[in-house]
């Protein structure tokens, strides 16, 4: 079920950020906070980046932050973020507002929160409902509904 893997505290709202590597620290900032990961797991996050290029932006709007799991994760847990001004993780890339962090302690304790954000994120409509959200409850509500 969602509300295992994600916490209405763990989804909010932030007005803007000051690029990439910022936008990856506030995703990530309440899992680290709260004991899910690491600082380690966002360095990781920040290789992978370097090394790959950002490989999770995977739509228009969306990102998934996340980073190999033999690094700093304690617990699988998520957080979303949703940008008021769009971030651009490489120059021409992507205008993207929803950061959506993950980590997993392996392979499938992620599978439903995955399953939620491929309804969310297969159709724009739906990620328009993320957007106009006015609260971190009320995006936490738009996940819980699609979840099913």
């Amino acid at each position: 079920m969602i509300e295992n893997l994600l916490k209405e505290e763990n989804c909010v709202i932030v007005d803007r950020v000051a690029d990439w590597k910022d936008a990856v620290h506030v995703s990530l900032e309440r899992l680290i906070e709260q004991g899910y990961c690491t600082e380690e797991y966002e360095k990781a996050v920040f290789d992978s980046t370097a090394e790959f290029g950002p490989y999770y932006v995977l739509t228009d709007n969306m990102a998934l932050i996340h980073a190999t799991n033999k690094v700093g994760v304690a617990k699988t847990q998520m957080a979303v973020t949703v940008l008021r001004e769009p971030v651009q993780f490489e120059e021409d890339g992507a205008d993207v507002q929803i950061l959506i962090a993950l980590c997993a302690v392996d392979g499938n304790a992620h599978i439903d929160g995955m399953a939620t954000v491929l309804k969310l994120f297969g159709d724009d409509d739906k990620s328009d409902d993320v957007l106009a959200a006015k609260t971190g409850k009320e995006v936490f509500e738009i996940f819980k509904q699609y979840a099913d």
